[in-house]
């Protein structure tokens, strides 16, 4: 069963991200559509009839995405056939978000973390619930940053603040991301899909060329992809950690991770 549907009306096309059994993390089927949903929205900027103007990108209510699948993960330390993953499978995800070349928004409603959170990043806005969360979730787990985000939170809110955000990995609230500048807007309550719709409805109906050229003046693509890969190299090196494996097994024991620094 697919976990990804779109919708194009009037020239906003919709992305929803609906896994919500695994709170919206990632596995290999929800990796690959969401890959194959965002090469086609770039290729439908083209079109002749009925063209993509801007995108809209939305989980669930209870979460926007909080990133890799933790039961598939631990699988995959087992039998060791993850450990290029995010160069092979979340990269290929971030390059095809990153090539849309049309504005996109981000509907961050619950959790937006560890990948979900480098996803929220790599949208041009984000509005935000009220009861939504950022984190880092990277340390937590004995992991290096990835999917771009080692340039997109400096980019944000510079190098010192990002190092401190990604290194206290605590939860930012959405009135704290919006004065770091995280986000575009807070909404009331907790769903913020109708306030994002209408934002991503106002740029469907605006100059989207103007839009366009904005857009590739200010995002570097391939500066996000150059940094994706040392993230994804950093991530094989820890694959392998002490670190790593305590934090993935104290995560499933429900106890606290006793980090050795190895």
């Amino acid at each position: 069963m697919s976990c990804v549907e779109t919708t194009l009306d009037e020239g906003l096309l919709e992305i929803a991200f609906h896994r919500p059994e695994a709170r919206n993390s990632l596995d290999r089927a929800a990796r690959a559509e969401l890959t194959g949903a965002f090469e086609s929205a770039a290729a439908g900027c083209d079109a002749a009839e009925r063209p993509v103007r801007a995108v809209l990108l939305r989980g669930t209510r209870e979460a926007f995405c909080t990133g890799q699948d933790l039961g598939e993960h631990l699988a995959d330390l087992d039998s060791g056939a993850g450990r290029d993953k995010v160069h092979r499978e979340y990269n290929p995800m971030i390059a095809a978000l990153h090539a849309i070349p049309v504005p996109v928004v981000a509907a961050v409603n619950g959790a937006a973390a560890g990948a979900g959170w480098s996803l929220a990043l790599g949208c041009d806005l984000r509005v935000a619930a009220e009861t939504a969360v950022f984190k880092a979730a990277f340390p937590s787990i004995g992991l290096a940053n990835d999917c771009g985000i080692s340039r997109l939170l400096p980019e944000i809110v510079g190098p010192a603040k990002a190092l401190e955000l990604l290194f206290a990995d605590a939860a930012i609230p959405a009135a704290r991301a919006l004065e770091l500048g995280l986000v575009t807007e807070v909404a009331e309550g907790p769903d913020a899909d109708a306030a994002a719709r209408a934002l991503a409805r106002r740029l469907a109906a605006g100059p989207t060329r103007s839009y366009r050229e904005i857009k590739a003046l200010v995002r570097d693509p391939r500066a996000v992809a150059e940094i994706a890969e040392r993230e994804a190299a950093a991530q094989v090196r820890l694959s392998d950690s002490a670190d790593h494996r305590e934090a993935v097994a104290a995560f499933h024991a429900r106890r606290a991770p006793r980090f050795t620094g190895r």
